[in-house]
Parts: C-alpha cells; sequence; structure tokens
C-alpha cells in the first residue's frame, strides 16, 4: 500500500468519527424541547390573558394548547437549527423576527 492513501484514509476516518461525535454530543431530545416549549408558551398566553400562570377555564386553556402546538410545529417546519439556536440565545435578526411573526400570525387565524 501506498503510504499516502493510508495517511489520507486515516484523515478520512478520524473526520468522520469526530463529525459523529460532534452530531451526538450536541443532540438534544426533540420532544423534551417541544414539551418544554409548550408549558412555557401556555404560561407565557396564561399571563397575558389573566396575569398570572394559573390554569384557565377548560376551553380556553384547549385554544391555548392548540396555539402553542401550531406555533411549535410550525417553527420546526419553518425555521432552520440555525435560526431556534439565535432565538435561544437571544441574537435574533430582523429576518427571522418577520418569520416568527408570520408563524404567529398564522397560528393565530388556525386558533382564533
Amino acid at each position: 500500500m501506498n503510504l499516502k492513501h493510508v495517511l489520507i484514509g486515516a484523515i478520512v476516518l478520524a473526520v468522520f468519527l469526530l463529525g459523529g461525535l460532534w452530531l451526538f454530543l450536541r443532540q438534544v431530545p426533540p420532544s423534551h424541547t417541544l414539551s418544554s416549549f409548550q408549558q412555557t408558551c401556555i404560561e407565557g398566553q396564561r399571563r397575558g390573558i389573566s396575569g398570572n400562570a394559573r390554569p384557565l377555564d377548560d376551553a380556553t386553556e384547549t385554544r391555548l394548547l392548540a396555539f402553542c402546538d401550531c406555533v411549535a410545529e410550525e417553527v420546526v417546519s419553518r425555521l432552520s437549527q440555525q435560526d431556534i439556536a439565535a432565538i435561544g440565545l437571544e441574537q435574533s435578526s430582523q429576518a427571522i423576527d418577520a418569520k416568527l411573526a408570520a408563524i404567529f400570525a398564522r397560528c393565530r387565524m388556525r386558533n382564533p
């Protein structure tokens, strides 16, 4: 075997291993993230309506859950991972804010 081929193969293998390790270590379970988001969203909506985080009547709670589910689905489907990370780090741009405004408007129309 040629030493050059062995060295290139070792470098490629190392890159794949390090890349896989990096992807594995930065992974966040999606169900945990969405349920945390839904809880935060519902509490925020409750505070906006009544001023505190106590549960409201059943019909309102159902509407709030439907709205928060819609926002979660739209965010996952319409925003990139980089956009979501920027929002989480409070480094949002005007473009991301415009996307979020469109998502909120769409979900308000679906869940009046």
